[in-house]
């Protein structure tokens, strides 16, 4: 037995938040950074707030600022009526769409989401209006990222995941079956809870039973189930009462929600590590893509290097001396450009050999890495010194709710990681400035040619040009 909601992170009471006759609550998570943001929308009157959290709460405190960032009234948005968050592009949690079903009708409209409105519409540009020909009263549907969305009848068991086309302005933003299977006993009773990283929450109101399966998006077909593998199983009963409504909220926490009380409960999601096998393919291809960056880097280090004394250089010559001086301070070192070079380009060597031999590298699950950081927050890897990179249940590919250093990472990001943390591995080097922070603009020299990020963001510029601050981009 693992229970996945474990340990119990906030506890709170909501005065206005909570039905009443002819009142009812829905609540969205609607991602971004720094804890998120919630819709808190009344289906009867159209009302909406859309709260924002905050970074850190009291274990009893209202998680959420004491003013909504923006409020007012949906004039076509009302009972009978669903709305779902499904992003923006692929991992932006910077904007976002919310799809407004009406189920009787099966009309669909969806819209963009602007998290810099402070006062009236949050979702004021329409970017889709169309129908479903199947998908109305009677479905629920639920954003699984990479643009999948989940249809599912409780009452009927079906689930079917359809693919999310963005491209779509007047027709069906569904259109394209990737499996459908008929659950036996997966129906009305149960609630469905998607938790990012590919993990499905199936909590059986009745007997308290609560299971986590795994979503394998290489399956596709009819007749085809897409979460085979149980992750996690446990029971609730007498802990969670039915009733209570659940929402991720990114970040490994979980909303619990009394909506007849307003009482809420934050919770500690276990995220479980990956199977062994995916696990390794994925970092495999981000050693892979990590170790074309150094190489390109030490080759035009070592260009610039030998070319340093001539009077005429060419196109990478000069992208080369922008990426140092932005990246490393080097012109400006105390010993000079060139002892500079010597230590940023030692540093590349040890770190191509050991990509190359792939030596130190695990995964770990959330408990030993929050063992190991003697801290309750994790990070997605982590290092020590010519002993081991570990990584977490956080490092993954991403999530589109939005929580910086959780909700998994892109292709390039992980890549970025892999070099940092190397950086670590193989000397003294301590984190100075994050790439994204602004203290990295100003870094002593000294302390530049020892900056892991330092060599993450180089290695990547001297490569395609562009000056990538990673930390700012999960999803890349």
């Amino acid at each position: 037995m693992n229970d996945p909601l474990k340990t119990l992170l906030n506890e709170h009471t909501w005065t206005t938040i909570k039905n009443r006759p002819g009142i009812t609550h829905r609540l969205i998570p609607l991602g971004g950074s720094k804890g998120g943001e919630l819709l808190d929308w009344i289906e009867q009157s159209g009302h909406y707030d859309v709260w924002v959290a905050k970074p850190d709460v009291a274990p009893t405190a209202d998680p959420y600022k004491a003013d909504a960032r923006t409020n007012g009234s949906f004039q076509t948005i009302r009972s009978g009526h669903a709305l779902v968050h499904l992003a923006h592009t692929p991992g932006s949690w910077f904007t976002g769409n919310v799809l407004d079903l009406n189920l009787s009708t099966k009309g669909v409209r969806i819209y963009r989401y602007d998290r810099g409105i402070t006062s009236g519409d949050p979702i004021p540009t329409k970017v889709n209006q169309s129908s479903f020909s199947t998908i109305g009263n009677g479905h629920t549907l639920i954003y699984l990222d990479h643009d999948r969305v989940l249809n599912w009848q409780p009452a009927t068991g079906r689930a079917r995941v359809w693919l999310y086309d963005r491209s779509r302005t007047d027709k069906d933003p569904l259109p394209t079956l990737v499996t459908g299977v008929t659950w036996v006993t997966i129906r009305t009773g149960y609630q469905l809870l998607y938790l990012g990283g590919d993990l499905m929450l199936f909590w059986d109101e009745t007997d308290g039973g609560v299971y986590v399966y795994r979503y394998d998006r290489s399956l596709t077909g009819e007749g085809v189930d897409p979460f085979p593998d149980l992750a996690m199983e446990d029971s609730w009963s007498g802990e969670i009462l039915a009733g209570r409504l659940l929402h991720y909220l990114g970040g490994d926490r979980v909303l619990e929600w009394d909506p007849a009380t307003g009482k809420e409960r934050i919770w500690d999601f276990d995220r479980p590590k990956m199977p062994d096998a995916t696990f390794q393919t994925m970092l495999n291809a981000d050693i892979a893509r990590a170790l074309t960056w150094v190489n390109a880097a030490r080759n035009a280090l070592t260009a610039y290097q030998a070319d340093l004394s001539s009077s005429t250089h060419d196109a990478q010559w000069h992208l080369t001396d922008g990426a140092l001086l932005t990246h490393f301070h080097a012109h400006n070192h105390p010993d000079g450009l060139e002892s500079a070079l010597l230590t940023i380009l030692d540093t590349f060597d040890a770190v191509a050999d050991r990509l190359v031999h792939k030596t130190s590298f695990a995964q770990v699950s959330k408990e030993q890495a929050i063992t190991d950081l003697t801290r309750p927050r994790y990070t997605r890897a982590y290092s020590a010194k010519n002993t081991y990179t570990r990584f977490t249940p956080a490092y993954r590919p991403f999530d589109t709710i939005g929580n910086h250093g959780l909700d998994g990472a892109g292709d390039l990001l992980r890549a970025a990681i892999v070099i940092h943390e190397t950086v670590h591995f193989v000397g003294d080097n301590p984190d100075s400035a994050a790439e994204w922070h602004p203290d990295y603009n100003t870094l002593d020299p000294v302390k530049a040619v020892t900056n892991p990020s330092s060599y993450a963001t180089l290695s990547r510029h001297v490569l395609t040009a562009e000056d990538l601050r990673f930390g700012n981009e999960p999803w890349r």
